[in-house]
This record gives C-alpha cells, sequence and structure tokens, in this order.
C-alpha cells in the first residue's frame, strides 16, 4: 500500500506507472492524499453554500426553488457552526474570554489592511 507522504510525493511519471500497473493502489494513494489536504480546507458558510448551489442549479437548467436556498443554507449553517467553534477553541487555547481588543477591524477591504 502506498501513502501519501507530503514531503515525498510522487512524480506523474509514477503515479501513471503506478494507474497502469495497480489501480487499486493508485486509488488508496489519492484517497490518503484527499485526506491529508482535507486537513487545510475551511467549511463554507451559508453565502458561498446557497452561490454555489444556485449556480449548479442554473448550470444544469434546473429552476432555483426556495427549497434548494433553504438546504444550502442549512449546509452552511452547519459550516458557520464549525468556524464558529474553531474561534472559540482557538481563544480558550490563548486564554481569552472576548476577541482581543487591539485588533482595529475583524472585517477589512485590502486598503485596510495597512493602516
Amino acid at each position: 500500500m502506498v501513502t501519501y507522504d507530503p514531503n515525498n510525493p510522487l512524480s506523474d511519471e509514477e503515479l501513471d506507472k503506478l494507474g497502469k500497473e495497480d489501480f487499486d493502489t493508485f486509488l488508496e494513494y489519492l484517497d490518503s492524499k484527499a485526506e491529508y489536504l482535507k486537513g487545510f480546507t475551511k467549511p463554507l458558510g451559508q453565502y458561498h453554500t446557497k452561490r454555489y448551489a444556485a449556480m449548479d442549479a442554473q448550470q444544469q437548467g434546473k429552476p432555483i426553488t426556495n427549497e434548494l436556498i433553504e438546504s444550502a443554507g442549512k449546509i452552511g449553517k452547519e459550516g458557520d457552526d464549525k468556524r464558529t467553534q474553531s474561534i472559540i477553541d482557538k481563544m480558550s487555547e490563548m486564554d481569552l474570554d472576548k476577541p482581543d481588543l487591539k485588533v482595529k477591524n475583524h472585517k477589512t477591504n485590502r486598503s485596510q489592511w495597512f493602516e
């Protein structure tokens, strides 16, 4: 079994060779790489989930219904909750009861980054 090693990933030629020789091992390698990369993702919030669901429906020629938007909103709410919980966890690690008051703006525009 070949697992993904971020310090020494397989080259394209090695992946092609592995895919031709043993396709099941190739798929296991891709699964382990996907599992590793999941650690660097953040969940989508309600806004983006609704937007992507509407774009997907439009691209497939399906109608954009209230049920579609509501179900996407529920999925996005779970993502928002996970993100909020991760912020709370980080704050508790740093022994903060409330956000750092030294931060001037939590939501900024690019022009505000260097003020």
